[in-house]
Formats: structure tokens, C-alpha cells, sequence
């Protein structure tokens, strides 16, 4: 019968791989604390890479979300965002609740719909429940592929990713996108899917308007920011700031449903802030900005307004001056408000503020 080493015996390599497997901590600290084995121990590594992605599309590996999180990360990526009042002893962390194994293979990518500073959405088919989501992808770089092998992002950004996960699944409203779930793909990358929206932005309902096409008229479309305001005085009321509010991230379904999207730039009251939402200098920059959306449908040539961080912004027609001026401190749930005004001066005016009549701006 094969003896067990004592804690104090030497390790085989293999020995101290197979205890990191069953631990997943961070692959670092096992280099760190068996300095003796490290080439080895990197290389073993190596392969597990290669080998673990087939493994869990076969069903074999064991590993939880929770345990890979962990295993790249480390204890403290999760942002422990709980705008209800936990019952119970205490809220659970992120390696609790995401508990679970996951795997891409329930998922087939149908295309890109849209990409910004932090990740990209894809549209993709639901095999169990047999529907179409939007999947948001982190990328390490904003030209990263959206599918296949991918750098590892930097915790920073991994960490605002989650943040934006947890906010937007915990914010419970009809018009607020509902997320269905949190995991990792079969090539490492973090992903969330949600409500796949069908409809069109805000920008373009105000053009069916002002030309009095397909039924818009200001009464129906002042309906739509009725529901803007109730779903933004919701997140208001969980504490939590939307920051980016926009014509382009206001969704009007084909049934009347309107959709505040785009949830990464909020920031939760009395939480440290993420994000550096003040404007990056830029010499070249107009007053014009694009999305995403609208330069696929009319190929802008405008230039975006960015963050700090890197995050596409709205045209400063919809920013609180404060946020143009860069005193992000200051901002609070009237920035919200102010945004939602700006809309409405928009839709009754028929321009933006601060922009004259006539001007092309995309928003």
C-alpha cells in the first residue's frame, strides 16, 4: 500500500498540480510557494489550458464559474453588489451564488450586433430554451474578436464587467433589459446574456415623428419618456445612477416596450466608483459623436466622445454641465433628470440643446 507524505514531506509536481486543481486558487500563488517546481509546474499549466475547454464541453470537467473566477482572479474580484436587503446571515459573494459549472455549449453565436469600450453583444441562439439573447462579451481590448481564443482583460476591467452584471440583473423593472445569466465560455471569456431587444432607439422614433411617419406623433412619443422616467426613478430608488442617458440607449420595442439600455457607465450610491466618466481630451473631436448602433446604420463619420476609461459617452447636448465640465464628483440622480429634460426640450424643439436647427449630429 503506497504511503501518504506527510504535510511536511517534499511534493511531486504532480502532487502539488493536483492540489491547485482541487483548490483552484490563484495559479500565481502556487508558483510563488513552490518556487522548486515552477517551469514544471507552468508547463503542466500549459497543457491544462489546451485540454480544459474540451473537457467541459464533454461534460467532464467539475470546475464551477465560481472556481475558474477564482482560479485566474483571485478572492477578490467580486463586487458584492446587493441593492435589496440580503435575508438571511449576510449576502453571498459571487464565488457562492455563481456556484455552478458553465458552458458555452448551450449558446451558438448568430452574429455581432454591437461593440463598445468594455465588451461586445452578440446575438445568439438559446439551444435549451430555443430563443434568441444578446450576449455581452468582455474583451481585453476593444478590436479583440468577440469569438474564439482571447487575451485575459485585466482585473479592473473583469471587475466593472461583473459590477455591470450585477447592477443591471438586480434592477427588476419592466423597462430595464432583464439578465439571465453569468458565466464563461468554453474559450475563458466572461459573458452575460439577456433580453434580446427588437426595436429601434429613441433617435429614431424621434425622426418617425417629426415626419409624421408610421403613427408617431409628440403625444405617443412623450408616452415613451413617461416610461423612461419611471424606469430611471426606479434605479433612483435602488441607488443607483445611469450616467450615460441617450436617445441611442433608450429602446422602443415593436409592441410599444421601451428599454433603458446600456448600464455600464451606473454607479451605485455609496460605492467606490469604478469608472472615470470625465471626458478624454481630444483635439480632433467635433461636437459630433456616433454609437455603434447608428454607425452601422448610416456609416458616421462623426468622432466619439469618450471617457476617461475609455467608454463611449452621449453628445454633450444631453450631458449635465457638470459632466462635460468634467466635475464628476457632483453628479448625482439629477444628472438623470437633467439627460431625460434634454430629451424631451429635443423632442418638443425639434433639435438638440445647444445644437442649431439643421445640424447633423448623431447621438
Amino acid at each position: 500500500m503506497e504511503s501518504v507524505p506527510s504535510p511536511n514531506s517534499p511534493r511531486t509536481v504532480e502532487q502539488v498540480f493536483a492540489a491547485w486543481l482541487a483548490r483552484r486558487e490563484p495559479f500565481e500563488a502556487v508558483l510563488a510557494a513552490h518556487p522548486e517546481h515552477a517551469r514544471a509546474l507552468r508547463e503542466l499549466h500549459a497543457h491544462w489550458l489546451r485540454v480544459e475547454p474540451l473537457l467541459r464541453l464533454a461534460g467532464l470537467d467539475d470546475a464551477s464559474f465560481a472556481d475558474r473566477l477564482k482560479a485566474a482572479h483571485g478572492e477578490g474580484l467580486d463586487p458584492a453588489i446587493t441593492l435589496d436587503s440580503p435575508e438571511g446571515s449576510g449576502a453571498s459573494t459571487l464565488l457562492e451564488r455563481l456556484g455552478r459549472k458553465s458552458t458555452n455549449s448551450r449558446y451558438r453565436a448568430d452574429g455581432e450586433i454591437a461593440r463598445g469600450g468594455m465588451g461586445a453583444i452578440l446575438r445568439v441562439w438559446d439551444a435549451d430554451i430555443r430563443r434568441h439573447l444578446a450576449m455581452k462579451v468582455i474583451l481585453a481590448r476593444k478590436d479583440a474578436p468577440a469569438t474564439g481564443p482571447a487575451p485575459a482583460p485585466d482585473p479592473t476591467r473583469l471587475s466593472r464587467f461583473l459590477e455591470e452584471a450585477q447592477v443591471t440583473g438586480q434592477l427588476d423593472h419592466p423597462g430595464i433589459a432583464p439578465v439571465h445569466e453569468l458565466g464563461i465560455d468554453a474559450d475563458g471569456r466572461v459573458f452575460f446574456t439577456m433580453k434580446l431587444v427588437r426595436g429601434r432607439d429613441l433617435s429614431s422614433i424621434y425622426g418617425l415623428v417629426f415626419e409624421g411617419r408610421e403613427g408617431w406623433n409628440e403625444t405617443r412619443a412623450l408616452s415613451v419618456l413617461l416610461k423612461v422616467c419611471e424606469a430611471v426613478a426606479y434605479a433612483h430608488k435602488k441607488g443607483v445612477i445611469h450616467r450615460d442617458i441617450k436617445p441611442a440607449n433608450v429602446m422602443v420595442g415593436d409592441f410599444g416596450e421601451v428599454y433603458v439600455m446600456d448600464w455600464g457607465l451606473a454607479r451605485v450610491a455609496g460605492r467606490m466608483d469604478r469608472h472615470d466618466v470625465r471626458i478624454a481630451p481630444d483635439p480632433t473631436a467635433s461636437r459630433s459623436v456616433r454609437t455603434d448602433r447608428r454607425d452601422e446604420r448610416e456609416g458616421s463619420p462623426d468622432s466619439p466622445i469618450v471617457t476617461m476609461d475609455g467608454d463611449v459617452v452621449g453628445t454633450p447636448a444631453y450631458m449635465p454641465p457638470k459632466q462635460a465640465q468634467g466635475r464628476v464628483e457632483l453628479l448625482t440622480a439629477r444628472s438623470d433628470v437633467y439627460a431625460i429634460g434634454a430629451m424631451l426640450y429635443h423632442l418638443l424643439a425639434r433639435h438638440m440643446p445647444y445644437v442649431e436647427p439643421g445640424v447633423r449630429v448623431s447621438n
